[in-house]
């Protein structure tokens, strides 16, 4: 059983314009609540309720918002996912944890997910990849991630939302810095695949967004 999950609440969010500079994107509302909120929802339905956030742009406000009730940790620069989930490390004691990215909005009830034997990711389906982490996968397991490819193809994608093994740590100390400067959590998790972890997938049911624009939020 999954006890322990980490959600990524640091992003800058620099599409969202002016209310992005306001507030983290996480506070943003879709459909009357926060998408942190609606996270936290998420992962208190399938019974985790020792959940730590990551904090970065503008973090207090987050922290004012929930109060104490969660544990909070800084990620001092914005320097990629990976980065991200090290700044929790001290925060996970279980074999096995969770990791979410708070400015998503999942349908799914994460239930059949957290009762798969770990590693996992999570994928969704959708009609053109270029934008997203795309998803190779041979016998139910992830062989590969080809990030933001030019081939505007249909097939499956990175959801932001994975369980991981505590040895991950070990593993965001040997990534690399990405071309764009930043330690990519899909980087990480490459290297994983290639040391011979076998990471499965699992696809969400109903719907995913990933919030990267006001007009993701539609008319909220």
């Amino acid at each position: 059983m999954i006890r322990q999950a980490v959600i990524l609440a640091g992003g800058l969010g620099k599409r969202m314009g002016e209310v992005g500079k306001q507030m983290p994107k996480v506070l943003l509302k879709y459909e009357g609540k926060t998408l942190l909120e609606r996270n936290i929802e998420k992962l208190k339905e399938v019974g985790i309720e020792d959940i730590a956030i990551v904090i970065g742009h503008k973090g207090e406000l987050i922290k004012e918002i929930l109060g104490p009730s969660f544990k909070y940790y800084h990620q001092k620069k914005q320097m990629g996912t990976a980065d991200a989930v090290a700044a929790a490390k001290d925060f996970v004691k279980d074999t096995y944890f969770l990791v979410m990215n708070g400015d998503i909005v999942v349908d799914d009830s994460l239930e059949n997910l957290t009762k798969m034997k770990p590693p996992v990711i999570a994928s969704y389906k959708i009609d053109d990849t270029s934008r997203f982490g795309k998803l190779l996968i041979k016998g139910g397991k992830l062989v590969d991630i080809k990030e933001k490819t030019k081939e505007k193809k249909s097939g499956l994608i990175n959801a932001g939302i994975y369980v991981f093994p505590k040895g991950i740590f070990q593993m965001i100390e040997k990534t690399p810095l990405s071309p764009r400067g930043e330690y990519e959590i899909t980087d990480t998790i490459t290297m994983m695949i290639k040391s011979g972890v076998d990471l499965k997938v699992y696809p969400l049911r109903g719907g995913w967004k990933d919030i990267v624009s006001p007009g993701n939020l539609g008319d909220n």
